[in-house]
């Protein structure tokens, strides 16, 4: 489960980062994400060290709620780790997508793809202690 404070969860967030994010995806998954703003909306309160994630796994990857259920139990252990270890910088908004084709793949399919697009939207921190 991630932290409270790094949910994105209101709906005039999703807008935002419909509006001004950017898409990196690969065949598995597809990560939009924006880097925060304040002064696009002020009122809101953004701070520039925020970290907001969300998961989205929709009906057309699966009809059935227990599959699409695990696929996001899948993809938020591997954001929980990776926040656990500080390796995704501050400062963003962003939301993780299942493709249809997420469904056959296994974790290690799922963390090494999660690292790959994170990395590609220049969000993913490399230390160089790495196990």
């Amino acid at each position: 489960m991630l932290p409270k404070e790094n949910r994105l969860k209101k709906m005039k967030d999703f807008e935002l980062l419909h509006k001004h994010g950017q898409f990196v995806g690969d065949d598995i998954i597809s990560i939009k994400g924006w880097q925060i703003d304040p002064s696009v909306a002020p009122k809101r309160g953004y701070m520039k060290d925020d970290l907001k994630i969300a998961f989205v796994v929709g009906t057309k990857v699966s009809k059935s709620a227990v599959k699409r259920n695990r696929l996001k139990r899948q993809m938020r252990e591997v954001v929980r780790l990776l926040l656990k270890d500080n390796q995704i910088e501050r400062g963003y908004f962003i939301a993780i997508m299942a493709k249809p084709t997420l469904l056959g793949a296994s974790f290690e399919d799922i963390k090494k793809s999660i690292n790959v697009l994170l990395f590609r939207a220049h969000v993913l921190i490399l230390t160089k202690n790495k196990k």
